[in-house]
């Protein structure tokens, strides 16, 4: 238990000095993150240059639990994905967090809690990450400073699949949810297929630039529509 607190403590720690470095510093989020991971990545070096360490079974045994083939995780991380998108969609602080993605200026102006909702949405990605963590420890079963690191990219991809937008505004948890599903079965595709562990990056590569080039022209026909001018 003690040590459960501590990983949600120290996510709490990180989401709140991403917070301060972005709002009272005035660095880019990309750059803010950025340097936050880097941070992160040497000081994990430094406590355990090597794996090492063990989990207690018991926390294992909790995480692993399946209900018949289904593990009870996956199921757990749908009906949070769910909740997380009826809280984005039908709830004023997912609306403030949507506007102030957008264009914070305007949602001050509309009476949105600008900081407050900076604050809040880095707090809870980095509780999000710590969670995400406890279950790859679970797959891993003992303490590896390294074995997170080829998520990193992944993670993005997974999201900008779903359809969110780098710069803000836009996003969804189902669709995340779903990018993360789409870019699984490419892995296990590919593997299965064997034509090749590089094929594991090339599609969601190509994936990511066909998704982009879509919503970009989608949204240059629908920004022409509401003009009313002609394309």
């Amino acid at each position: 238990m003690v040590g459960l607190l501590a990983v949600f403590g120290v996510a709490v720690l990180v989401g709140l000095t991403n917070a301060v470095l972005v709002r009272v510093f005035r660095l880019a989020s990309v750059l803010a993150t950025l340097a936050t991971y880097i941070v992160i990545q040497g000081v994990s070096q430094l406590l355990r240059a090597q794996p090492g360490g063990i989990i207690r079974f018991g926390v294992l045994k909790t995480l692993k639990t399946s209900w018949s083939w289904v593990p009870l995780a996956f199921i757990a991380v749908c009906a949070l994905t769910v909740l997380a998108e009826l809280v984005l969609r039908f709830t004023r602080y997912g609306l403030m967090l949507r506007a102030v993605g957008s264009d914070e200026t305007r949602a001050h102006r509309l009476g949105a809690k600008v900081n407050l909702t900076h604050v809040s949405a880095y707090v809870l990605c980095s509780l999000f990450a710590a969670a995400s963590g406890l279950m790859l420890a679970s797959q891993v079963g003992i303490g590896d400073p390294r074995v997170g690191v080829n998520y990193t990219l992944t993670s993005i991809t997974a999201v900008v699949l779903g359809g969110a937008s780098i710069f803000g505004g836009r996003g969804s948890f189902v669709g995340a949810l779903f990018g993360a599903i789409l870019i699984q079965e490419i892995i296990t595709a590919t593997t299965f297929l064997q034509i090749g562990i590089a094929w594991q990056y090339y599609l969601p590569g190509i994936l990511i630039l066909a998704g982009a080039g879509i919503y970009s022209r989608a949204r240059r026909s629908r920004a022409v529509i509401i003009s009313g001018q002609p394309a």
